[in-house]
C-alpha cells in the first residue's frame, strides 16, 4: 500500500480566504495593522525600550488605481523567514512562548489584501539581518524574491495597489476611517501621512478609564446617555471592560451585541456570546487577551473558557446590583423601572441577589402596582393567581375588600412569588383560585336564602345548558351584580373551544380529538351578590321570562368582565337578550 499526498490549488485555497473568510473587504486594513502591531511586540520582546510605530499613506499616479503604503518599525523578516511565513498558508512567525502577546495566529491574515489587490508587495529588514529583501506575492500563488541595494532601517513596508472596482476602499477618508474603527485602542502610535501627520488612535481606551470617565466616552461614542457604567474584569480571560446600563428597556429576546476587542484591536462590534443571556439589559465594550477569537477574527471560539469568562464577567454585574442593594441606592430603582424584566430573571438564578431585590420588583396586584416590599409590609401571608385570567376573575373583588391578590400571570412572575417562601421561611405563600376565592363570601340567613330560592332554583336551570351553577352569597363590591368562576381545566376547555371555532378544519381536528375526553369536574359558577340592589330587585320578579333574560344577561356580563371568550351559544345570548330587552321596553 502506497502513501500520497494532498494536493492543494494554491490560487483556489486564497480565493477561498480571502473572499470567503471574512465578512466585508476593508478587513484588510485590519490584518495589516494586525501584522504591525505584532512585529513591534516581538521587537520589544528584544529591546525593552524600542518606541514602536506605525504609519499609513495612500498615493497614486497619474491614470493609475491608487495604492495604500503601510510602514512598522518592528521586528522585520530575514530572508529565510519571508520563504517560511510570507508564502507558506497557515504558518506564522507568532508561534512561541511569548504567542500570548500577539493579536494574529493563524498566518492567513495577509491573504486578505487580495480582496482587494492583485499584488501584494513586502519590503523588509530583520533586526537580525543587514539584508533588505522584497517580496511581491500574486493571488495566483506565486511570489517572486530580490534582495535590494539600498540600505533600510529594521522593519517592514507593504504597498498594495487597488484591483478595478475596489478603488472606494483606498480613499485617505475612508482608510483613515478604517483604520480608527479597528486600530483605536492598539498600544503603539498610528499615523496616517498627508498633508500633515495625523495620530489616529486614542490615548486612552474606556476599559482603563474610571466609570465617570467611561460614561462621558459612552455618550460621545453612542450618543447615549446610559444609566449607569459597570467596570468588568475576568482573570481568566484576562479581560477588562465596561458594561453600560441601557437608558430604555429592551425586548427580553432580543440578542445584545457587544463591541470586543483581543488584545487592544477590534474583533467586532457584534459579539453576541461574552455576557449571560440573562444581561441584556447591558451593552459593553470589552478587551480581552486570553479568548482565542476564530479565523476570521469576527468572533470566539465557542469553548469551556469561554463559558468561564462570560460568568465571571456576569458576576461583576452582580457585584454591582449586589453593592446598590446593600446602599439602597436610588439607582437602583431606576435600573428596575426600566429593565424589571431582566432584572425578575437574574433574581430567578441567584438566591442572594434575589433576597437583595425582590423587595424592589414591582407586581400587579388588587391594589394596583406595588413592590413586593410594599406587598410583604402589608402582610406576612402573600396571595396570589397563578394566571391573568383568573386574577381578573377575582381582582375587582379583591379590591373592594382591601385583600392584595397578585397577579402571577406574568413572565416570571409566578416563581418569583413561589419562591418566597423558600428565601423567606416566615412567609406563608397562598395560590389563590377564583373558586377557593368564593368560599369567603357571607352565605345568606335562612330567611334570606328562602327569599332567594326561586330565583336560584331558575337561574340554575337557565345556566345548565352552559355547563355553570347558580349561586347567591354576600360580598363585596356591592355594585358588583354576579361573578364568574371557573377551574383551570374549565378554563382550558372554554379557550380551546372558542380555538376550534375560529381555526380552519385541519386545526379545528386536532383540537377536538385533543379535548374529546377531557371534562371538568368542577362546573363553573356564576356567584349572585345578594348585597347588589339589582339582585335585590331580581329576586322578586315574578315574571319567569323576565328573570330568565335577566339571569342570561348578567351571565354574559359576567364573562365578559372576567375577559372570558364567548362560545358561539353565549354571543346569542348576547345578541338576542339586547333584542328581547328592546322589545319588552317598546311593548311597556
Amino acid at each position: 500500500m502506497s502513501d500520497y499526498h494532498f494536493k492543494v490549488n494554491l490560487k483556489g485555497m486564497i480565493d477561498l480566504l480571502s473572499n470567503h473568510l471574512y465578512s466585508t473587504p476593508h478587513v484588510f486594513i485590519r490584518e495589516l495593522l494586525q501584522n504591525a502591531v505584532d512585529a513591534i511586540t516581538a521587537r520589544k520582546q528584544c529591546e525593552p525600550t524600542h518606541d514602536g510605530k506605525v504609519g499609513l499613506e495612500v498615493f497614486a499616479a497619474e491614470g493609475s488605481s491608487p495604492t495604500l503604503y503601510l510602514e512598522d518599525n518592528g521586528i522585520g523578516l530575514t530572508e529565510e523567514e519571508v520563504h517560511q511565513f510570507l508564502a507558506q498558508i497557515g504558518q506564522t512567525s507568532k508561534r512561541s512562548e511569548q504567542e500570548a502577546d500577539f493579536i494574529g495566529r493563524f498566518g492567513v491574515g495577509l491573504l486578505s489584501c487580495f480582496i482587494v489587490s492583485e499584488e501584494i508587495v513586502v519590503i523588509t529588514r530583520s533586526i537580525k539581518s543587514e539584508e533588505t529583501i522584497e517580496w511581491r506575492g500574486r493571488p495566483d500563488g506565486s511570489y517572486r524574491i530580490r534582495k535590494l541595494a539600498q540600505p533600510m532601517s529594521p522593519g517592514t513596508r507593504i504597498y498594495i495597489q487597488s484591483k478595478e472596482g475596489f478603488e472606494r476602499y483606498f480613499e485617505p477618508e475612508q482608510v483613515k476611517e478604517f483604520a480608527r474603527y479597528y486600530g483605536e485602542f492598539l498600544p503603539y502610535p498610528i499615523f496616517f501621512y498627508g498633508e500633515k501627520a495625523i495620530r489616529l488612535n486614542a490615548d486612552q481606551a474606556p476599559w482603563d478609564m474610571n466609570p465617570i470617565d467611561a460614561l462621558v466616552y459612552g455618550k460621545e461614542k453612542w450618543n447615549v446617555d446610559f444609566i449607569d457604567a459597570i467596570p468588568l474584569h475576568s482573570p481568566l480571560g484576562d479581560a477588562k471592560g465596561i458594561a453600560y446600563i441601557l437608558p430604555h428597556s429592551v425586548n427580553i429576546n432580543a440578542k445584545r451585541k457587544h463591541r470586543v476587542y483581543v488584545k487592544q484591536m477590534l474583533l467586532s462590534e457584534k459579539v453576541e456570546k461574552i455576557l449571560p443571556d440573562w444581561s441584556f439589559f447591558v451593552t459593553c465594550v470589552l478587551n480581552v487577551n486570553h479568548l482565542k477569537p476564530t479565523v476570521s477574527r469576527e468572533e470566539f471560539y465557542d469553548d469551556a473558557l469561554l463559558e468561564l469568562v462570560k460568568k465571571e464577567l456576569g458576576d461583576g454585574i452582580k457585584r454591582y446590583l449586589r453593592q446598590l442593594a446593600k446602599r439602597k441606592s436610588p439607582l437602583l430603582g431606576e435600573i428596575i423601572r426600566v429593565h424589571y424584566s431582566s432584572l425578575k430573571l437574574l433574581a430567578l438564578e441567584d438566591d442572594e441577589l434575589y433576597a437583595l431585590f425582590i423587595d424592589w420588583l414591582p407586581f400587579e396586584t388588587s391594589l394596583g402596582t406595588l413592590t413586593m416590599g410594599e406587598i410583604r409590609r402589608r402582610s406576612s401571608a402573600i396571595s396570589y393567581t397563578p394566571s391573568v385570567d383568573e386574577f381578573r376573575q377575582i381582582s375587582k373583588v379583591a379590591k373592594a375588600q382591601s385583600r392584595c391578590v397578585i397577579n402571577g400571570g406574568y413572565m416570571y412572575d409566578l416563581d418569583l412569588i413561589e419562591k418566597l417562601g423558600r428565601v423567606f421561611p416566615g412567609t406563608l405563600v397562598e395560590r389563590i383560585d377564583s373558586a377557593s376565592f368564593t368560599q369567603g363570601f357571607a352565605d345568606l340567613s335562612l330567611e334570606e336564602r328562602e327569599l332567594a330560592y326561586s330565583f336560584v332554583r331558575l337561574a340554575n336551570a337557565v345556566l345548565q345548558p352552559f355547563g355553570c351553577t347558580a349561586e347567591i352569597k354576600k360580598f363585596h363590591p356591592h355594585d358588583l351584580p354576579a361573578l364568574y368562576t371557573t377551574s383551570e381545566e374549565g378554563l382550558f376547555l372554554r379557550m380551546a373551544e372558542q380555538t376550534k371555532e375560529e381555526a380552519n378544519p385541519l386545526f379545528a381536528s386536532i383540537i377536538e380529538q385533543v379535548t374529546t375526553n377531557r371534562v371538568s369536574h368542577e362546573p363553573a359558577q356564576l356567584c349572585f351578590n345578594f348585597e347588589n340592589a339589582i339582585i335585590q330587585k331580581v329576586i322578586r320578579v315574578e315574571d319567569a321570562e323576565l328573570c330568565r333574560l335577566i339571569v342570561e344577561t348578567l351571565y354574559v356580563q359576567a364573562l365578559l368582565m372576567g375577559h372570558y371568550p364567548l362560545k358561539p351559544q353565549e354571543m346569542m345570548l348576547l345578541n338576542s337578550g339586547l333584542i328581547r330587552f328592546i322589545e319588552r321596553g317598546l311593548d311597556a
